[in-house]
């Protein structure tokens, strides 16, 4: 069983962690070197003042963080502000168990009742299957591919864009 919860800074220290493995050894993310803890509480206090929502899944026996994730900004501009980004990770001694689902559900879920619209995932690696798969079984739809715009562990890389509408909405009379 996975205890799903708003990340607080007691947590910051293992996110922080995980994020660390993903970023030193694949190619979900783009960084290179992996954020200090100090950047991590920064980006957390201030994803906190914006109101987004930032989810640990914890092990309920021991309250150690199994996964983290949290939906920030899309883009700065403001005809962007009701559309958000998703980020996840999972421990690595945890993958393929289910949680990333049961983190990303409860994530779409937070970021509806928010009163967000849309939900994006921009998905490091065109060969990253997993999270590809793991944003379809959640009903994102395939956007797009930006193709060899990052560099890393000596490969270029592709984004995979995909999408979510979080609310119906309705069309301009100008709209196609």
């Amino acid at each position: 069983m996975l205890q799903i919860k708003p990340a607080t800074l007691d947590h910051l220290a293992e996110i922080t962690a995980i994020f660390a493995h993903h970023v030193r050894t694949g190619t979900g993310s783009f960084h290179i070197t992996p954020p200090p803890l100090e950047e991590m509480t920064q980006k957390w206090h201030e994803m906190q003042k914006q109101g987004h929502p930032w989810l640990v899944g914890l092990d309920p026996n021991t309250q150690k963080v199994l996964g983290f994730c949290y939906a920030s900004d899309f883009r700065k501009k403001e005809a962007f502000s009701a559309t958000l980004e998703d980020t996840i990770y999972v421990h690595p001694q945890f993958l393929h168990q289910g949680l990333g689902q049961a983190l990303l559900g409860a994530l779409v879920n937070e970021c509806r009742a928010l009163g967000f619209t849309q939900l994006v995932a921009v998905i490091g690696d065109a060969n990253n299957r997993g999270s590809i798969a793991l944003h379809q079984r959640l009903g994102f739809e395939h956007a797009g591919v930006l193709k060899q715009v990052g560099h890393k562990h000596g490969l270029w890389l592709d984004i995979v864009l995909m999408q979510r509408a979080l609310q119906e909405q309705p069309h301009d009379a100008s709209t196609p």
